[in-house]
């Protein structure tokens, strides 16, 4: 009989335990700086991102290009945490990634039991929707436009991150067997097939659109990033910097799983790893002397705006009639609009530093360490920017009705990689890991103690954080990769 003393009792028994088994995972309290305050806001970044993991059950609306009226799908269920329970109730691909970072420490058999569900979702082709929207009741909380899945579209493999600290921590791990790691290569082959670039070793987000009217710069929300500035021109000789990151990582893990399952030395995926990690061959693709930088390719100019005009003509029988405008985008210098690096320094231009590609040795990783400490650019006192502030579209609006979002913006899922890769250059022999070192203290110290003072001021943990102010912005409480935050104040990473 759970009421009154024993009630009381068993609550206190079962807090202790938590809080027993918290300190013995993330050890806050051997940590410098690191309050009971600190600590508890810790416990209920954790607390809420478990919190958050759900069962769906129904079925998805998916469509072809160009299909007009999408297909359902067969009913399924879905286990997996969401980015906010208030906002964003429902499975996002490459949040999931990021959300079991965290869960896999706290409980690994959670974690393999998400990846499972994920994995269910594999069509015929090897493509899984970007968001598993099951069912009428999800359905309500998303907008009209974003229902549909596209099955050409893809989003970050954020799962392969996840993979390699399981692969770490536990090699023989019952997950890596056959079936699971063929249902994984089908997934790899699905980008590797569907969204490679025009030249060898390059590859392009699908999914932009090359005749809005209405965008500032046509937005790739595969990418995750969203309107964070790509080519102001979308076509198919595009290169992106982030994907082939993603794509070598992937190439990576696969590869180890496969020598681990085939007991062999080298195997394709590796070989093609080795491939996409050659600093020269990545340099000719993304690196801009001019700018220093690395950055994407494509036919790009910066001079565009957004210019209000009239929407048809008025009646000159109703002389009262108010002309009715909207702004669309005109190039304002159209000499400009050719094929080049396109010059927006930010996150994207990171990820050859956050995917650990760039050789220890490299004077272009020297060259990123100083860019990071620059104010001008992504650094401040809460954490690292999405876009430099030197960029011509840093904190613009993309269209009359869509504020900033990738562009400037403090997120924690990119702050994180960031650490992540630092520590490692930090630990490894190499001219600048004093320097990683220092920057690395600098930005942790810098996240926590803003994140800390924005939840004890507001009670919440936020999607993002401005980067003028600190303060938080976008939906709240926001528990999904913001709670890496809790990686982050333990130090752990990848080990």
């Amino acid at each position: 009989d759970l009421t009154g003393y024993y009630f009381n009792e068993e609550i206190n028994r079962l807090q202790k335990q938590f809080d027993e088994r918290f300190e013995n995972i993330f050890q806050l309290k051997t940590k410098q700086n690191m309050d009971i305050k600190k600590i508890n806001f810790a416990k209920s970044a954790l607390s809420n991102l478990i919190g958050g993991i759900s069962y769906f059950t129904g079925k998805s609306l998916v469509a072809k290009v160009n299909q007009k009226i999408p297909d359902e799908y067969w009913t399924t269920n879905l286990y997996t945490a969401v980015p906010s329970r208030s906002f964003f109730p429902r499975g996002f691909l490459w949040d999931e990634g990021f959300h079991n970072l965290l869960i896999a420490r706290w409980n690994k058999n959670i974690t393999i039991e998400i990846l499972s569900h994920w994995f269910d979702m594999l069509n015929d082709n090897g493509w899984i929707p970007r968001e598993v929207i099951l069912g009428d009741e999800a359905r309500i909380r998303v907008p009209t436009e974003f229902q549909i899945q596209y099955t050409n579209n893809a989003n970050p493999p954020t799962f392969f991150l996840t993979i390699e600290y399981l692969l770490k921590i536990d090699p023989n791990n019952h997950l890596f067997n056959l079936p699971f790691i063929q249902r994984l290569e089908k997934w790899y082959q699905w980008y590797n097939r569907t969204q490679y670039g025009s030249q060898p070793l390059t590859y392009r987000w699908r999914g932009r659109n090359a005749s809005s009217i209405y965008e500032l710069n046509p937005k790739t929300l595969t990418s995750g990033l969203d309107d964070y500035p790509r080519a102001s021109h979308p076509t198919d000789g595009e290169r992106h910097i982030d994907l082939r990151c993603w794509m070598t990582l992937a190439s990576t893990i696969l590869g180890k799983l496969y020598t681990l399952i085939n007991n062999e030395q080298t195997n394709q995926y590796l070989n093609y790893a080795q491939l996409l990690l050659n600093n020269e061959q990545l340099d000719q693709l993304h690196w801009s002397e001019q700018y220093g930088m690395y950055a994407d390719y494509g036919l790009h100019t910066d001079y565009i705006q957004l210019q209000r005009v009239p929407i048809g003509k008025l009646n000159p029988q109703q002389p009262q009639q108010q002309q009715q405008t909207h702004m669309i985008r005109q190039i304002t210098r159209q000499s400009d609009l050719n094929l080049k690096y396109v010059k927006h320094f930010g996150y994207i231009s990171l990820f050859p530093l956050m995917t650990r590609i760039l050789n220890s040795q490299s004077p272009k990783l020297e060259k990123i360490l100083n860019d990071l400490q620059n104010p001008s650019l992504l650094w401040t006192q809460y954490g690292l920017r999405s876009l430099a502030q030197t960029s011509s579209l840093y904190g613009i609006r993309n269209t009359e009705h869509d504020p900033p979002y990738w562009r400037g913006a403090i997120w924690i899922n990119m702050n994180y990689m960031v650490l992540s890769a630092l520590q490692h250059y930090a630990k490894t022999s190499g001219p600048y890991s004093d320097k990683a070192r220092q920057i690395y203290g600098q930005l942790r110290t810098n996240l926590i103690t803003n994140m800390y003072r924005v939840y004890e001021k507001t009670g919440h943990i936020w999607e993002q954080y401005d980067d003028k102010t600190g303060h938080g912005q976008g939906s709240h409480s926001f528990t999904g990769w913001s709670s890496l935050i809790v990686l982050i104040m333990s130090e752990l990473y990848d080990d």
